[in-house]
């Protein structure tokens, strides 16, 4: 339904959007690869539908994180974990999205969680490795669709890829 009719989620009174969001979060990182695909695309659908039409912009003056807090579970729940894998394109296409809409507060979350790592190396190491991925001008040619917004799609799935191979190295194996 969210990938189809996201508008219609948008148009939802908060309550109601607050709690299918929160159903599309705790699904994202569940065990079955299924249900873990599906609330990513929904999350990737809605991201997409607010970056085309500020479809959530009445949500977002009731919740203004609506979106960081999306993006920051997406990071540690999924990307961060070694259950990745079986999901990981659906991850991809729904962090591009997700950092395209505010690419300011996606870099003060990737500050924010790098701080956590406490190695000053892992740090650095994130840093250079987000910076590879998230290229702005792939994020500026995100909510275009045709041929031009596939390629950018493509293109960010392969460095996605990469992305978590590296980050994969020296977050999860220890």
């Amino acid at each position: 339904m969210v990938e189809t009719y996201p508008e219609k989620l948008c148009a939802l009174p908060f309550e109601l959007f607050n709690s299918l969001l929160e159903s599309l979060l705790f699904g994202m990182s569940h065990s079955d690869p299924i249900v873990s695909k599906s609330s990513l695309q929904g999350i990737a659908a809605l991201a997409r539908e607010h970056l085309k039409s500020n479809a959530l912009a009445a949500h977002l003056s009731t919740k203004g994180d609506i979106f960081d807090n999306c993006t920051g579970r997406l990071i540690q729940e999924v990307v961060f974990q070694p259950i990745i894998w079986d999901r990981l394109e659906p991850a991809g296409a729904a962090l591009l999205p997700l950092a395209a809409i505010d690419v300011q507060k996606f870099i003060g979350l990737v500050n924010s969680i790098s701080q956590q790592l406490g190695s000053e190396d892992k740090q650095r190491r994130l840093h250079a490795a987000f910076e590879k991925l998230i290229q702005p001008e792939m994020l500026a040619k995100v909510a275009i669709d045709g041929r031009e917004g596939r390629i950018v799609r493509v293109q960010f799935k392969n460095d996605f890829n990469t992305f978590v191979r590296d980050i994969q190295s020296f977050l999860v194996v220890k």
